[in-house]
């Protein structure tokens, strides 16, 4: 399973929003690019702070594959460096 996670921006810092609405499951068939330009639209459209992709067996069973990409109140991540790094 590969997934976006959403972030918050608080005071003290990000913290991982809560909720349904607080990830998306990315099709794993899309290349790493598709995935990410899909998580920074979502990101943006969902009013969130920042976005991180993981992958895993389930939820509670995924490690981190990305570092945090903020959004910025111009316009989301259109082509982070991960990408290249992370063959997924």
């Amino acid at each position: 399973m590969i997934y976006a996670e959403f972030y918050n921006s608080t005071p003290s810092g990000l913290q991982p929003a809560c909720g349904d609405r607080s990830v998306i499951i990315l099709d794993g068939r899309h290349n790493p690019a598709t995935n990410g330009q899909i998580a920074a639209a979502e990101c943006a459209k969902r009013g969130y702070a920042a976005w991180r992709i993981f992958r895993g067996e389930s939820f509670t069973r995924s490690s981190p594959i990305s570092q945090i990409w903020p959004i910025t109140n111009s316009k989301p991540v259109s082509n982070p460096v991960w990408l290249s790094a992370h063959s997924i």
